[in-house]
Formats: C-alpha cells, sequence, structure tokens
C-alpha cells in the first residue's frame, strides 16, 4: 500500500471558509442578502461541522482567506484550537488568473500574515481561491516554501508538479468538481447555477466514487464549504 499503517485508501475532508469573501471577491457582490449567505458559514456552518468533526474524531483542512480570518478571528481561532489544519486561500477570494506578479505576491504575503495573527504559524498548504491559478501562482508557492497545493485534477491520487523555472515540484492533493459541494448544491442567479441538488442524489455520486477508491487503495477528498455544506439537511 502507499498510504501509513497499512491503511487500504486515504480520505481527505477540507473544507474552504470563504464566508463573505467568496461574495466580494469572485462574484464582486457588496449586497447584504448575498453577503448574508457567505456570513452563515461563520454564524451556523462552522460550528455545526466542528462539532461533526469532534463527534468522529477526524481531522481536516480548512483553506481560509485573508479577509475571512479578518472578520471572523473567533471561528479561525476555533478551527485551529480543534487541531485542524488552516490553509491559504487568498486574501479576498480573488481571481489570481490574469494577476500580475507583484498583485499575486502582495495577495499571498497579506493572507499568511491574517493568518499568522491568529496561529501563529505559517501556512503550508494553498488553494487557488476561485480555481483558476495564475502565470505566476506556483513560481510564488515555491518561493515561499509551500509544501502542497490543491488546485489541479490532473490524477485521483496525489501527484508531484514540477514548477518550471525552479527546478523544484509541490505536492499537489488534487480536487474536482464531482467531489466539491459547490455546483452540486450552490445555487447563485448570476451567472446561473441551478445547484439545490438532493443529499441523496450528490451521496449516491461520492459512495460510488468511494467505493472504486478503497477497491483500488487510492485517495478521495472532498471540498466542501461551510455555507453551504452547514445547512441542517446536508449535515444530516
Amino acid at each position: 500500500t502507499m498510504w501509513p499503517n497499512n491503511c487500504r485508501c486515504a480520505v481527505g475532508f477540507s473544507f474552504d471558509f470563504d464566508a463573505e469573501s467568496l461574495w466580494l471577491g469572485t462574484f464582486r457582490q457588496e449586497h447584504p442578502v448575498i453577503l448574508s449567505r457567505g456570513e452563515y458559514g461563520a454564524r451556523v456552518g462552522i460550528g455545526r461541522i466542528l462539532n461533526l468533526l469532534n463527534k468522529y474524531d477526524i481531522k481536516a483542512t480548512f483553506f481560509v482567506p485573508g479577509l475571512t480570518a479578518e472578520m471572523h478571528p473567533d471561528k479561525v481561532e476555533a478551527i485551529h484550537a480543534a487541531g485542524h489544519e488552516i490553509g491559504h486561500h487568498g486574501y479576498r477570494h480573488e481571481n489570481t488568473h490574469h494577476m500580475d506578479l507583484e498583485n499575486e505576491q502582495a495577495i499571498l504575503d497579506k493572507g499568511i500574515e491574517c493568518l499568522k495573527k491568529i496561529t501563529g504559524q505559517v501556512t503550508k498548504g494553498y488553494r487557488t481561491p476561485a480555481g483558476l491559478p495564475g502565470p505566476n501562482t506556483f513560481r510564488l508557492l515555491v518561493d515561499l516554501d509551500f509544501i502542497y497545493d490543491s488546485s489541479m485534477m490532473a490524477q485521483d491520487e496525489p501527484y508531484l508538479y514540477t514548477v518550471e523555472g525552479r527546478g523544484r515540484q509541490l505536492l499537489e492533493i488534487p480536487f474536482h468538481w464531482e467531489l466539491d459541494v459547490f455546483p452540486h448544491f450552490a445555487f447563485n442567479p448570476r451567472p446561473y447555477y441551478s445547484g439545490l441538488s438532493a443529499p441523496s442524489k450528490v451521496y449516491e455520486i461520492w459512495a460510488d466514487e468511494f467505493d472504486v477508491c478503497y477497491q483500488e487503495g487510492g485517495y478521495f477528498g472532498l471540498t466542501m464549504h461551510p455555507q453551504i455544506m452547514g445547512k441542517r439537511h446536508r449535515m444530516k
């Protein structure tokens, strides 16, 4: 087996704790009603998720934008105090796809400092906020001594990604949209996403994926968002 302690397969639970930053950054919305969707993740979702993880003694990774850490420091502290990993997720949930080097460097530095103020640690894991790394992203991550990224989709299992121009590699822990709650559940009228699937439908997809993963001895990674997954019926 490739996994420690002769485990049959590996499971990774990650949560993008975007809160309001998702709507302010990626979707560029400032209406109070829209922002309240993100606020729900901080007010309600995080508590439910932490309670459930604690019940089953499961450790997870929470990717946190710097702005979320500034707006909800007590929630980020609760995540840290519970022993979960906190990863970098930009500052304002920016789309870095076409961003120049200086601006992306500033965002990474700012996010690092926001998280360090709460945890006392420099995070070593990164997930691109809007799902689209820019031309400088991976070189910057290597220069800042990040150990891994979780933005790419080239394999089912974690793999090494060679960073062009640096002669070094990042560990890539892949995510896949089929295993991300956002396209399944999120509703956004502009641009229009239908979302709002029944949990039974999504469970069917995830259960089938896990069964094959278990047979192959692979990696099963879920990407979740407290403002979406933290709803009553989905937590059930």
